[in-house]
């Protein structure tokens, strides 16, 4: 066993929320009638459904959707990817920046804003959660670990795994299909 790298778990796996968890937070939001109440339904839900990182969708330009995707120009590391999204979340975001001009950004917000607005709805939960979350919900509906590092724009699949540990609790039931 020599030369053979043994990779340790993590002494703290990263926080996820569960479908319902984050559908309670959407649902909060969406029955706020305060102003930006749309905006911050829309920038959750896509913080959720596509991965994306705060930097990224603070700078998401309404030319960076594209058909059924979002194109991230320099994300982490200067590097661009292709994150596919749903015709409804594509639908959302335009509908948003239906009067912005193509290099226009469609939320027009800081960093700290999109901080104040989670912990105005979500309170103790992080952005980053949100990516972890689509990760491990990524997983667990079926999809595989290579197509997720190229969608979160990780270097190395080693950097992708910890979300299979995350969704481990799936590791039981597959484990019983095996027939010994």
């Amino acid at each position: 066993m020599k030369g053979i790298p043994y990779n340790q778990t993590p002494k703290k796996l990263p926080r996820t929320l569960t479908k319902n968890e984050i559908d309670t937070i959407l649902d909060n939001v969406n029955h706020d009638n305060k102003q930006h109440s749309r905006r911050n339904y829309i920038m959750l839900l896509t913080l959720w459904r596509s991965g994306l990182r705060v930097s990224e969708l603070i700078h998401l330009k309404k030319s960076d959707i594209k058909e059924d995707n979002i194109i991230i120009h320099h994300g982490k590391g200067g590097k661009d990817r292709i994150i596919p999204i749903g015709s409804d979340l594509r639908n959302l975001l335009l509908t948003y920046g239906d009067r912005l001009q193509p290099e226009n950004i469609i939320f027009a917000i800081t960093r700290k804003q999109v901080n104040n607005v989670i912990q105005k709805y979500a309170p103790g939960i992080h952005a980053h959660t949100f990516r972890h979350s689509f990760a491990v919900h990524y997983l667990k509906g079926g999809g595989n670990l290579r197509s997720l590092q190229i969608i979160l724009g990780h270097s190395s699949l080693m950097t992708t795994q910890i979300y299979l540990i995350l969704s481990g609790v799936d590791v039981k039931e597959d484990y019983d299909k095996i027939i010994w």
